[in-house]
């Protein structure tokens, strides 16, 4: 009897594994548990099927960003050519403002200099989950802004943005078609407020060749709290620390002693030292230059 139970237990979990591999979850059972035999460079997975419709992340669908507040920033392409193979220096700018309704994020993108298409396409370009370091190196950007955990193993599905990394701009509005491309649309998941898991404004944007390879990079940078999609240059104003606080505050209290020991001094006129309470001027403008330092 004992026997026949353990027979049957075994069989019903080999149905319900045969079961679970037969329809598997596409948000869990289709992401791989290794990389071993998928193409990757720099670390990215190269994939080049169609879509899978309706996959998406552990953390389910990216939600819509709502009460953006007011601001604008650009990511400007330095004038460095990163891939001697495409031998081009691409340059232009990123510029991306809270939508006027407060819902999403205005992109204006304006890029020249690109290489061929038809040679190194298609053209893609995302939003980073880490800065371009000091060193400049594109590869220190690391993998895209994904706040749902989708992963890159299966492309964006287009129509439904909503399953897709948030920092996918190619997926969700179009690969880079031509050597000057100017685009420009409202992604309604991505994030002007710091701190948010969809914010960018402390990100980076990459250019991709076809095969992953980092063709160009840039971080982007506050230019305007209002919601203008004019790109400006950014004012910077160099830090000068406590130092001259420290100084100036010295040297207000070591004044005031100073005034404080004069006023108390007698000295004597008749050796012909003058007599500093006598000469209140004197004491003005000793107290001024110590400010002054």
């Amino acid at each position: 009897m004992l026997y026949t139970l353990l027979v049957s237990a075994m069989s019903g979990l080999a149905l319900v594994q045969a079961q679970s591999e037969a329809t598997p979850n596409p948000t869990i059972a289709a992401t791989p548990t290794s990389t071993v035999g998928i193409p990757t460079i720099e670390g990215a997975l190269v994939y080049d099927g169609p879509p899978v419709i309706g996959y998406t992340g552990p953390g389910g669908n990216a939600t819509i960003q709502s009460n953006n507040p007011a601001a604008s920033y650009e990511a400007v392409f330095p004038s460095v050519e990163f891939d001697n193979a495409t031998g081009t220096t691409i340059s232009g700018s990123v510029i991306a403002a809270a939508a006027a309704n407060g819902t999403g994020v205005a992109f204006t993108i304006n890029i020249a200099n690109l290489p061929s298409p038809a040679l190194y396409g298609p053209l893609v370009y995302h939003i980073h989950e880490l800065p371009v370091p000091s060193d400049g190196n594109c590869t220190g950007t690391m993998g895209h802004l994904d706040p749902t955990q989708r992963g890159e193993l299966y492309a964006c599905e287009a129509a439904a943005p909503q399953t897709c990394q948030a920092g996918d701009l190619a997926g969700k509005h179009g690969n880079i078609t031509a050597t000057t491309w100017t685009v420009s649309y409202t992604d309604l998941y991505l994030s002007t407020t710091p701190g948010s898991p969809y914010f960018f404004g402390d990100l980076s944007v990459v250019i991709h060749s076809s095969n992953a390879t980092r063709l160009t990079c840039a971080n982007f940078t506050m230019v305007s709290t209002s919601n203008t999609t004019t790109g400006t240059t950014p004012t910077v104003t160099p830090f000068k620390g406590a130092a001259n606080t420290i100084v100036a505050s010295a040297s207000v209290i070591g004044a005031a002693a100073l005034a404080l020991v004069v006023f108390f001094l007698k000295v004597d006129s008749q050796s012909g030292i003058i007599d500093l309470r006598t000469n209140p001027s004197i004491i003005i403008h000793v107290l001024k230059c110590l400010y002054c330092a």
